[in-house]
């Protein structure tokens, strides 16, 4: 690792002590949660005993509401699960739908963010001119680009982008830009943690507020809640740095709120440079921690005009949290590089569904694809709709290929992962595991010629419960990077033979395939 990421060090910093009030608050949440389940068991018991014409009027709505439920959400996976429930415990199923089922976001808070999308949108038009030179340049991509578009994410060129294959290379290069900070810097992640790599940024940052650059912090409080001190957010907003927890725990106790969070990640420097990717502002992303085994992750860099687009999302999700409006204009891009492809950065949340930009565009990709889709993701939490496209491109002959970890984080979400191995496997897809340890990189690639980087897991919580960022890439030099990369992934990988796979034990794959059915929930 460069002494600009290890500080001139061979060998990590002491991590900070981070206090317990983190771990408590999770302890907290969960026996809230605990204690939901157990008011709304006693309430139903009580309803039962003693009062039924109540509890046969919560059964009445329990059976209009799976009716609203068929008709209301499209996904068919989400509608099982819930139809399951409902059916099984007619008027709990029903108080937990209404509890845990629904937005999950407030009203007020889905408003908020639904409000300064709308705003966002006149800052964020596309150029007649760029569209008409991609058309001419990607015939062949006018679906998928007219698609984000219409959905409000500008296609750009006139920007320059570069990969990283590793967190390490990434962090290398961001630590550089944010020393020649002059104007503002953004920085929006899901897990930001307390440790070397996060000392190196904060003692930048520090400084950079003390000459004049503006500093704005966003951090999901789930993601984080147990990776930073006590008095961590306190500690930087007496530097002077804006710093905002998105979502707060304390006011949403009553709701699901481990859905519906910010799994974005951002980085903007003076309008001009961008990063997105899979790595967050933690060790293990630059493999000083090795719990994990070797932690695979990569980013993208963009220089130039798309930067704007990682922008307005990032000024979109931090007006949607104050409920405020920033100055647009004063965060413009003030640099014009020659054109070297064609980059739609794009966002998704929980309150466009059910539309899902950032589904659809893996589903076009995959149905679209010409000759390979090749994807890497930690978590393989498919529904219905994804399985069959996948399936549908093996069968057609496309060479598609999945990448999964063979160290897991999460057990019950690597089982849920595995159990979509034998069908698709059946199908014609290739899937491996990663061996040297956890594979947390989220690619798409297709045709040489088409891809996706980002925040995005192939799962239903990506898909559907959190806000994500990514951006599609066409006809740009960098997708060689991400070919490469690619193919040094699978030469290290471990491919699953289906006949080997077929002698797993019948126990485990009744396990397997009981979570999946429940893998919305998850």
């Amino acid at each position: 690792m460069s002494e600009a990421v290890a500080g001139g060090s061979t060998a990590p910093r002491q991590k900070k002590r981070v206090g317990t009030k983190g771990t408590l608050k999770v302890v907290m949440v969960a026996l809230a949660l605990l204690g939901q389940l157990g008011v709304l068991y006693y309430l139903v018991d009580t309803l039962r005993s003693h009062s039924l014409y109540i509890y046969f009027l919560l059964e009445v709505l329990g059976a209009m509401t799976i009716l609203f439920v068929v008709a209301r959400h499209r996904n068919s996976d989400y509608t099982i699960v819930w139809l399951i429930i409902m059916m099984a415990m007619p008027v709990f199923g029903y108080l937990l739908f209404l509890l845990w089922g629904t937005t999950g976001l407030t009203h007020k808070r889905s408003h908020q963010v639904r409000n300064s999308v709308q705003y966002s949108t006149q800052f964020a038009q596309q150029d007649a001119a760029v569209y008409q030179d991609f058309m001419s340049a990607h015939p062949d991509q006018q679906r998928l680009g007219t698609y984000l578009i219409k959905e409000g994410f500008p296609i750009y060129n006139h920007t320059r982008a570069s990969y990283y294959p590793l967190g390490e290379d990434q962090f290398e290069q961001l630590i550089l830009d944010l020393e020649q900070a002059s104007h503002f810097i953004f920085i929006e992640y899901f897990i930001i943690a307390e440790g070397h790599i996060w000392d190196r940024i904060h003692d930048i940052l520090r400084e950079k507020v003390q000459q004049g650059v503006e500093v704005r912090i966003l951090m999901d409080e789930f993601g984080s809640i147990t990776k930073v001190s006590n008095s961590f957010v306190r500690e930087l907003r007496s530097e002077g740095l804006q710093v905002m927890m998105f979502h707060p725990l304390h006011a949403n106790i009553f709701r699901m709120f481990i859905n519906y969070r910010n799994h974005q990640k951002i980085t903007v420097i003076d309008g001009n440079i961008g990063y997105t990717g899979g790595t967050n502002i933690a060790d293990e992303y630059v493999n000083l921690d090795k719990r994990l085994g070797h932690w695979k992750d990569t980013a993208i860099r963009l220089e130039g005009q798309a930067v704007w687009g990682l922008t307005v999302t990032f000024l979109q999700m931090w007006d949607s949290e104050y409920d405020t409006r920033s100055d647009y204009p004063r965060y413009c891009p003030t640099i014009q590089l020659p054109c070297s492809g064609y980059y739609q950065p794009f966002a998704d949340g929980p309150v466009n569904n059910p539309k899902n930009p950032a589904q659809e565009v893996f589903l076009q990709i995959i149905g679209e694809a010409h000759q390979y889709v090749w994807i890497t993701t930690p978590y393989l939490v498919i529904d219905n709709t994804m399985h069959g496209m996948l399936c549908m491109a093996a069968k057609g002959g496309i060479d598609v290929r999945i990448v999964t970890p063979r160290i897991w984080d999460h057990w019950y979400v690597h089982m849920v992962t595995r159990s979509n191995y034998g069908s698709l496997m059946e199908a014609g897809v290739r899937i491996y595991e990663y061996t040297p340890g956890f594979m947390h990189a989220k690619i798409i690639l297709s045709d040489d010629n088409s891809a996706v980087m980002g925040s995005i897991n192939m799962d239903y919580r990506s898909f559907f419960l959190h806000f994500e960022n990514g951006v599609w890439i066409s006809g740009s030099p960098v997708l060689d990077d991400i070919k490469k990369d690619l193919l040094d992934i699978f030469a290290v990988s471990e491919e699953i033979k289906p006949e080997e796979w077929k002698k797993l034990p019948k126990r485990t794959r009744f396990g397997q395939n009981a979570l999946r059915i429940f893998a919305p929930l998850f």
